[in-house]
């Protein structure tokens, strides 16, 4: 009984974390459609990253430690030029790589087996647990999504459309 509300409870636990992963990517896609080009690389100074770079940043993360952390896939993650870059991709081309790095994210989790959850690995240099790494990873994902949609409210002013609401809220 108790081996089964584990398994059951490492179920749930995977699939809340690709669910949450799957919001935090309709939130940044709902911010970012509302952006032009020039947004994308607007930084209000230069030790400020633009939403350009937090995408890069995410992507980077997401490779590097569900992909390749936990898939096994190689690790070709170069975390300075994430945020040194100025320019160098569309707006178009920065959502389709974040939305093929949550898929993709995704994908792998739904096939994880609840008893790798345990498992530990390497990753940036941290012996972590899947389980760890999974967390760690959606909760990074949340955290520059919530930057994201601040420096989109921030060039938007009024006219920025939030993704979410509260029920009941107007």
């Amino acid at each position: 009984m108790k081996e089964n509300q584990d398994i059951n409870a490492a179920s749930l636990l995977l699939a809340e974390i690709a669910t949450r992963m799957r919001v935090w990517l309709d939130r940044a896609e709902a911010c970012i459609d509302q952006l032009d080009e020039a947004h994308m690389w607007y930084r209000p100074n230069p030790s400020s990253n633009s939403i350009g770079n937090l995408v890069l940043h995410l992507i980077g993360n997401l490779r590097q430690w569900i992909l390749g952390g936990i898939g096994n896939q190689p690790d070709t993650r170069d975390r300075a030029a994430e945020f040194a870059a100025t320019a160098g991709h569309s707006k178009s081309q920065l959502l389709s790589l974040l939305h093929d790095a949550v898929e993709q994210s995704c994908d792998l989790i739904g096939k994880l087996t609840t008893n790798r959850i345990t498992e530990r690995k390497l990753i940036q240099g941290e012996d972590v647990t899947i389980a760890s790494a999974l967390v760690m990873a959606v909760s990074h994902l949340g955290l520059h999504v919530g930057q994201i949609q601040y420096i989109g409210k921030i060039l938007l002013s009024d006219s920025y459309k939030e993704s979410w609401k509260p029920k009941g809220s107007k």
